[in-house]
This record gives C-alpha cells, sequence and structure tokens, in this order.
C-alpha cells in the first residue's frame, strides 16, 4: 500500500518539544466543559472531535464534556427557550469550570449589516458573558467568533456578503474578549482560507465542505476543531520515534521503545502515550479540508524515522498488518502515520465512535426527556433522566479505557508493498459477471467516481461479479458502504457459479458483517460477529480478509480490529477446491432493499505463501 504524500513532513518539524506543549494546554484534569451555541454546535462535530482529541492525547485527564448547542439560538435564545433558561438549565447546571459560546449566525439575519441589529447582539453577547461569571464564578470562557457563511465556492448573496457581516461580529468578539479577559478563538478566517484553497483545488468537491453554505460537514467542522484546540495551545505531538538501523535508538517522545532488532528487517515494540487524532483520508471531501489546511502540521504528528536504510522501497508492518511503503530517503526524512489506518488509528476511530454515542445519549436525555417533558408533573422523569446518566456514565467509562495507548509490534521489511489493486477504479476490466449464478445476472454492476456499486437491475435479479483471476492463499482489503438493507457477501475461493466460502456483508435485520458463511457449499458451521460495536453507519468502513490453507483458515478485521477468527473442520469446498476467484454479490430475491446499493472501493489483494 502506498504511503499517502499527506503523510510525509520534513524533518525540521522534529524539533518541537512535547511537555511545555502539554502543560500549556488549556484544559487541565477535573476540569467540566460546556460547549454553549445555535444548531452549528447542535450538530455535535466539532465539539466532539475537540473531546475526542482530548482523549486520545491526554488519556490520563479526566475532562467531562457536555454539548449544549440549540439549533436556531441567537444571544436572546430561542426554541430552548430564554436565554436565562438556557443559561440555567443547559450551561450552570453542570458547573462548568470552562464554557465555550458561539452565537452569530443567527444574530445577523443572513441580510447586509444593520447597526440595531448589531446592537441587540453586542448586548446579549455582554449580557451572557455577565451571567456566566455570574453563575460561575472563576469559570473560564472561551469566545468563539463564528464560522463563516460560506461566500468563497459560490457568490455572496448581496454585496460584501454575508460572511462580512459575520466578520464585523468577530471583531466585536475579539474585543469583547480583550476587555473581559476571555480565551478567543476564531473559527471564522482560518475556515474561510481553508476553503479558498480547497476552491483552487477542486471547485465542486469544495463546495460540499459547507453544503448549506451555513451547517459544516465532518471536514468543515474538523478545521473548526483545529481552531478551538490551537486556542487552547492544544500539543501537534502524538509520538517521536527516531533509529538508525546501524546505531539503534536515537530518540523518543511521549513514546517508549523496546526490543530493537536489526538484520535482514528492523523490528521493535513500541507504546506511546497517546492516540492520533482519527481522519479518513480515503474520504474525498475530508482530504480536501485536511490537504487544504494545516492541521497535520498543527495537531497530528505521529513521526517515524529510521536512517541508515539501503536505498530502495521498505513496508512497515504494524502487528503484522502492512501498513504502507517508503523509500529509504522518504524514512530518514520523516514520515508522519497519523493519516494512514494504523492499530493506532483504529482504536482511536473506535473511541470516537463512542465518543458521538455518549453525546447522543446525553442528546436523548436533554432534548427528548427535560425539555419536553418540564412542564409536566410526571413522577418518572426523574428516574427516567437518572437512568439515561448511568448509560452516559458508562459510556464515558468505556471512553477512558479505550483512549488508553496500548504496546504494538513494529517492523520494517525491505521491499515493496506485496498488495496489488484488482480494481483500477475505472471500469471492472480483470471482473467479469456470472452468467451461471442462482441469484441471477444482474447488469447492475457500475462505476461511479472510482467506485463499484451494484444493485438489482431489476427486483428480485441478483448476481455476482469475480476476478477472472484464482487464488489459494491471499488477503484482500477494501472500502466498503452500503444502504441498509441490503444483502452482499465478499467470496472467497468461488467458482464461475459462486459456491465459495462468504464473509457476509449482509448489513440488514438479523444479518451480519463480517461473518463467515458457506455459500453453496454443505456441512459449514460458519460464524457471526458482533460487529456493531466497530461499523460506521451510513459512512464507509474498511474490511480486511485473509483466506490460507488447504483447510480454511479465515480471518476478518473491520476498521483495523480482528472480529472474526475461524478454521473449518474440513475443506468444504466445491470438489474439494483449494483456490478460486474472488467475488462480490447482488443478492438475488427481495433481501435487498429496491434501489439500494452496494459500494466498494480501494480493492486490494496480496498473495500470501
Amino acid at each position: 500500500m502506498k504511503i499517502l504524500l499527506r503523510a510525509l513532513l520534513p524533518l525540521s518539524l522534529m524539533s518541537a518539544v512535547l511537555c511545555p506543549a502539554q502543560e500549556n494546554f488549556a484544559l487541565k484534569d477535573g476540569d467540566r466543559v460546556v460547549f454553549f451555541g445555535d444548531s452549528i454546535t447542535d450538530q455535535r462535530l466539532y465539539t466532539t472531535f475537540v473531546e475526542t482529541y482530548v482523549l486520545t492525547r491526554f488519556p490520563d485527564r479526566n475532562i467531562i464534556f457536555v454539548h449544549s448547542g440549540w439549533g436556531g439560538d441567537r444571544v436572546t435564545g430561542g426554541g430552548g427557550g430564554g436565554i436565562e433558561d438556557r443559561l440555567t438549565r443547559d450551561v450552570l447546571a453542570y458547573n462548568p469550570t470552562m464554557v465555550t459560546v458561539m452565537l452569530g449566525m443567527n444574530d445577523g439575519r443572513y441580510r447586509a449589516f444593520d447597526q440595531q441589529i448589531f446592537d441587540i447582539y453586542s448586548g446579549g453577547y455582554k449580557d451572557i458573558v455577565k451571567r456566566l461569571k455570574s453563575g460561575a464564578p472563576g469559570v473560564r470562557i472561551t469566545a468563539i467568533q463564528p464560522s463563516p457563511y460560506d461566500d468563497v465556492t459560490r457568490p455572496p448573496t448581496f454585496a460584501g456578503g454575508y460572511n462580512g457581516v459575520l466578520l464585523r461580529y468577530s471583531d466585536f468578539i475579539k474585543q469583547l474578549s480583550a476587555q473581559e479577559g476571555l480565551m478567543v478563538a476564531d473559527l471564522n478566517r482560518p475556515v474561510a482560507a481553508m476553503l479558498e484553497k480547497a476552491k483552487a483545488a477542486d471547485a465542486e468537491q469544495s463546495k460540499k465542505i459547507l453544503p448549506d453554505r451555513v451547517h459544516p460537514g465532518a471536514s468543515g467542522h474538523l478545521i473548526m476543531a483545529e481552531c478551538l484546540l490551537k486556542a487552547w495551545n492544544a500539543p501537534s505531538l502524538v509520538s517521536v520515534v527516531e533509529i538508525d538501523a546501524a546505531g539503534g535508538v536515537a530518540k523518543t517522545e511521549n513514546t517508549t521503545v523496546g526490543g530493537l532488532k536489526t538484520g535482514r528487517s528492523i523490528s521493535w515494540t513500541q507504546t506511546d502515550k497517546a492516540l492520533p487524532l482519527p481522519v479518513d483520508m480515503n474520504d474525498a471531501v475530508m482530504a480536501l479540508a485536511v490537504n487544504s489546511s494545516d492541521f497535520i502540521d498543527s495537531l497530528n504528528r505521529e513521526m517515524l524515522t529510521v536512517r541508515g536504510l539501503a536505498a530502495g522501497e521498505h513496508t512497515l508492518f504494524i502487528d503484522g498488518s502492512e501498513v504502507a511503503t517508503f523509500t529509504a530517503d522518504q524514512l530518514a526524512a520523516g514520515v508522519n502515520l497519523s493519516t494512514l489506518k494504523t492499530p493506532m488509528w483504529a482504536q482511536a476511530e473506535r473511541l470516537h465512535l463512542v465518543t458521538l454515542r455518549r453525546a447522543g445519549m446525553h442528546n436523548v436525555r436533554w432534548r427528548s426527556v427535560q425539555v419536553p417533558l418540564q412542564g409536566e408533573d410526571l413522577e418518572s422523569v426523574p428516574g427516567a433522566m437518572a437512568s439515561i446518566d448511568t448509560v452516559e456514565a458508562e459510556l464515558r467509562r468505556r471512553q477512558r479505557l479505550m483512549a488508553v495507548p496500548q504496546p504494538h509490534q513494529f517492523e520494517l521489511v525491505a521491499g515493496g508493498s506485496s498488495f496489488r489493486s484488482v480494481f483500477n477504479g475505472t471500469d471492472l476490466t480483470g471482473w467479469h459477471i456470472s452468467q451461471v449464478n442462482h441469484h441471477g445476472k444482474t447488469e447492475g454492476w457500475k462505476i461511479e467516481e472510482g467506485v463499484i456499486t451494484g444493485t438489482q437491475d431489476k427486483p428480485g435479479n441478483g448476481g455476482i461479479i469475480l476476478t477472472n483471476r484464482k487464488y489459494h492463499n491471499f488477503e484482500i482489503s477494501f472500502d466498503l458502504k452500503p444502504d441498509y438493507g441490503c444483502d452482499s457477501g465478499l467470496f472467497l475461493r468461488s467458482n464461475e457459479q459462486g459456491a465459495a466460502y462468504q464473509v457476509m456483508l449482509d448489513y440488514l435485520d438479523g444479518g451480519s458483517v463480517g461473518g463467515v458463511y458457506g455459500e453453496g457449499l454443505k456441512n459449514i458451521n460458519g460464524v457471526m460477529p458482533k460487529f456493531e460495536d466497530y461499523w460506521k453507519r451510513s459512512d464507509w468502513n474498511h474490511l480486511r480478509a485473509r483466506i490460507e490453507g488447504d483447510v480454511p483458515h479465515i480471518q476478518v478485521w473491520m476498521n483495523g480490529v480482528k472480529i472474526t477468527d475461524w478454521t473449518d473442520t474440513a475443506n468444504h469446498a466445491a470438489g474439494g477446491a483449494i483456490d478460486g476467484m474472488v467475488a462480490l454479490q447482488v443478492h438475488g430475491g427481495n433481501r435487498w432493499y429496491p434501489g439500494g446499493k452496494h459500494r466498494f472501493r480501494n480493492i486490494q489483494l496480496r498473495e500470501l505463501p
């Protein structure tokens, strides 16, 4: 697997010192942080990125986060009540030690600057600061200059544009912060600058960063999170390891290295003290935003440097899984592992999923029970809220456990990647549609922006596509994104009829993703693992499967976690075959949501001994 270019950083950046940055970070052990704002905060995206960053970078700090955004809010309040109710119930009730305030998008009324409207905003914002200081003496306040209205990727709707209005509001926030001794974070100008660079790189994709011009997608929120974290003096470093192939370990920061062995390969055990913030650079819009910003350099430096290697390519394995291939020159200059899907990345990604669930659970308590029932005299309401609080507390404990870094085995092996692409991203060269599969021979296989999509071309008509080549022992890696209600599979050692060992991709009620099943085979007692804890709904997921041995041993990893390790009792393949094709399935009949699609990309395969 070739290295992503953004994973490279010049050696000059290696001089950063971690400890002072850790000490200077604004959030301390025991802090209670409340994010207060309108619908952009209510999206719980920049806020959960911040929460996950703090968990991954400071796993030993116990910091509580509360997400209290409400769509439509202004400095006077909104659908959740007036500003006094909002602050009393949704901020001060949590005894915060840090409060962030981001308001302004709705306050400007989406029109040209109006002095009277601005006076309401400035007076209301001052009132919020006063109420917070009075209600929580000693509280630290981070005043956030409001995120931009997108007048960059699309033309302004009036002279000067609405973001020009928001910039005047932002300047007021900066002045007020100086007067009141507040911290201040600019989430406007840096994000707008990122949009300018993104537009220059890809005008159409850049529009997806703020798709409705107001509410960013995840990519825009990540850069907003960066802006807030930088205002809090967040450290950029995850870890540093420098190795001299001849002289041993030369330098470490925020990690420990042991068991170094050199020779035909170089191996060592490494235990970092932090994890990277997980970013999916396979997502085109996310990659565009990240590459148009300084996010990696500023917040996500997980550096590995190895000098003294023989010229040529070297492939990095972590815990036995191939990560990336680098040249000796790249490794000597220093490579950044943070954007690569390492086991550390996978651990952080799983943690982020729990962060989203925890924040969502609190939102259920607040928005579905506390607020709508606050005027009702119901004896069961306090108990209901307490029960949800118990669930949230358990998720918070799980977050902290998942944030603890684990030791990993690293190995650098001379030579290039053994993975080879089996899908060119353009057409189905190297593949064919089975004409004899019992699910059908659907023509609903298409290539859309580098993605294989499979669907029933008419109700009930499914089928499979197969590689033209056969394989014996091999490992296959790909990303998948199915619509809910679609039953598919990855067929291993398949024949033309589709008789195969199947890794199930059944994303529907009662289905399994990552389990093993005998498609058209007899006497197989397969397995259905619990995959939901590692699965990202409505998003791309990474799956890797390995089959080896004449009596098949099948292992499956989902988003970096091994969820299946299964060995058959005998070779039950059709005709006792020990090799076969790889196939992807569209299930026939009614086990397919009408119009639904299964999507596959980045399909790579490596043959094993």
